[in-house]
């Protein structure tokens, strides 16, 4: 119990810092991003980069059955949306598609978790405003 408090309360950190970061448009210094990294493979259970191969569909049929299941694919979600505003210009298709795949991630998260947070349906409506900005 203690345990699944922490995760939960480090997934929420982690969901915050990564909201503010993409409303801000705030850039991720590699040190800061090695450390982010860290903590989100822990949580995850993978490594980070995998998300670039993966869809939405593969990550809510991953943690099916977890506790921490919506908190998780926020975060799966939210990661997959900071790789494509981190990732360069050369790199269209993969930026366009997970930016795509976090942004059905959130829609998931929203309408089907039960927890409400205005920052995730501020970043969605962002998102949906801009899509081709973010």
């Amino acid at each position: 119990m203690i345990k699944e408090d922490y995760l939960l309360r480090m997934i929420r950190e982690i969901v915050t810092m990564l909201v503010q970061m993409l409303l801000r448009r705030k850039q991720v210094k590699p040190e800061e991003w090695v450390e982010y990294d860290s903590l989100t493979r822990q949580l995850l259970g993978f490594e980070t980069g995998r998300l670039a191969g993966m869809d939405a569909g593969e990550l809510e049929n991953m943690f099916d059955g977890d506790r921490e299941r919506m908190g998780k694919l926020e975060l799966a979600a939210l990661t997959m949306l900071k790789m494509a505003d981190e990732a360069d210009s050369g790199s269209l298709v993969l930026k366009s598609r997970l930016r795509h795949e976090g942004l059905e991630l959130l829609k998931y998260v929203q309408s089907q978790g039960n927890e409400f947070s205005i920052q995730r349906m501020q970043l969605i409506a962002m998102l949906e405003k801009n899509i081709d900005n973010i």
